[in-house]
């Protein structure tokens, strides 16, 4: 039954965003990382697992909550190297904050569900390898790699960028290997390589879906990886899939880290460790929240009402029509008869409508949004085309107003399609 539901959310949800049914485009990405969770968790029931939703619901509840904290370092990290944005978010903040919270909530029940069915199903049971030899001066070399990988790139972003997400497993694989429950180094010390390649393949799974779902999704991320502009699968560039195995084993290897602390600390030292991580964390993803705000989120959806680069009569009398969304706007209107049926239905000559159209395609492009686009149409930009005759560098000089946002318009810009 709850398998049957959450394939049923999920077919629901797509066919929702397909039909432009609100509010599902906006929410289109959570709805499926969710139905993906609950689905997962049920087939490795059936297949004599125990349940996170049925059996170990805290425990569900705590890899969510972990999976925020886990990923506000992420987002905070990014304030610094500037590798992803986020375009259409709603428009309140309470909404924005909170759906914000929900979709983080999905990393880490994602890649532990993910785990367990790769698990389920046998792949991979076990991969004999030559056993590992570790020294103490490897560990030394280790929790080096681990530092040096967190530091290089906060120092230099543009270039040492990747190596942040391997530096948890530098940093705490070697601790855990003494006092976690369970150790990829210990596996691979006993020769065995099983386990760490399960978990790559979890992380190869997961990223796929994050970016095909993103990629749909009304309110997504757009990278800005140096360098990586071009060769993209969905929003992300080729390469950039490889750094999802290494996370997934960062996450795994961070989640051992945790249960081995858990272990060892006493009763008044765990509840000490509950009480901290219940006012601690929250501030921390409010803190988050509130400085990607200013940095990290570009562009936030509005409807045909409330576009600022339509005329407000026109926009008015298009939403009432029935043109209610962006979304709607560009599907119905793309052809010459789609404007002709348009302008008898809204009283807007077809013409005015052509125009709508391309200023409507300039705020959806690649998740520019209104206030973007206002901007454009100031400097002459009033069409998708238009953007090709600007060098990046000269558009993100006319852009720039002194907003945080504007720290990296140079490569966002470099996104849109402008001339190089």
């Amino acid at each position: 039954m709850i398998l049957l539901a959450a394939v049923a959310v999920f077919a629901l949800a797509t066919a929702g965003l397909a039909l432009l049914i609100e509010p599902v485009p906006g929410w289109y990405y959570t709805l499926a990382w969710w139905s993906y969770i609950v689905g997962v968790d049920d087939v490795n029931r059936r297949r004599g697992g125990r349940s996170l939703l049925r059996d170990r619901f805290r425990h569900l509840v705590y890899l969510a909550y972990a999976s925020v904290l886990w990923w506000t370092l992420f987002e905070i990290v990014n304030l610094r190297l500037g590798n992803w944005y986020y375009v259409m978010s709603p428009a309140g903040r309470p909404l924005r904050w909170a759906s914000g919270v929900v979709a983080f909530a999905t990393v880490l029940p994602a890649i532990v569900v993910t785990v367990t069915l790769i698990e389920s199903l046998g792949w991979l049971r076990t991969a004999r390898v030559t056993p590992l030899s570790w020294t103490p001066r490897k560990r030394a070399v280790v929790l080096g790699l681990g530092v040096v990988s967190v530091l290089l790139p906060l120092a230099w972003p543009d270039v040492f960028y990747p190596l942040i997400w391997g530096s948890v497993i530098f940093l705490l694989e070697p601790w855990n290997r003494d006092h976690a429950r369970r150790s990829f180094l210990r596996d691979l010390e006993q020769g065995e390589a099983g386990p760490f390649l399960r978990a790559l393949l979890a992380g190869l799974v997961c990223g796929g879906l994050w970016e095909l779902w993103n990629y749909w999704a009304r309110t997504k991320w757009i990278y800005t990886v140096p360098g990586f502009e071009e060769m993209k699968l969905f929003e992300m560039p080729v390469l950039g899939f490889l750094g999802f195995p290494p996370f997934s084993v960062e996450c795994l290897v961070l989640l051992r880290f945790l249960g081995a602390v858990g272990d060892r600390s006493s009763p008044r030292g765990r509840a000490r460790a509950r009480l901290a991580a219940a006012v601690l964390g929250p501030a921390a993803v409010v803190g988050m929240f509130a400085s990607i705000d200013r940095v990290t989120v570009d562009s936030l959806y509005a409807p045909t009402a409330a576009l600022s680069v339509l005329p407000a009569g026109d926009r008015s009398r298009m939403a009432s029509a029935g043109l209610r969304s962006p979304e709607l706007v560009l599907r119905r209107l793309g052809s010459e008869a789609g404007r002709a049926e348009w302008a008898g239905r809204t009283g807007i000559d077809a013409a005015a409508l052509l125009g709508h159209f391309e200023r409507t395609r300039l705020v959806m492009h690649r998740g520019i949004g209104d206030r973007r686009a206002a901007q454009l149409a100031g400097i002459g930009v009033q069409r998708v085309e238009d953007l090709g005759r600007w060098a990046a560098e000269d558009l993100a000089v006319r852009l720039r107003t002194g907003d945080p946002r504007d720290r990296f318009i140079e490569r966002r810009v470099r996104g849109w399609g402008t001339g190089r």
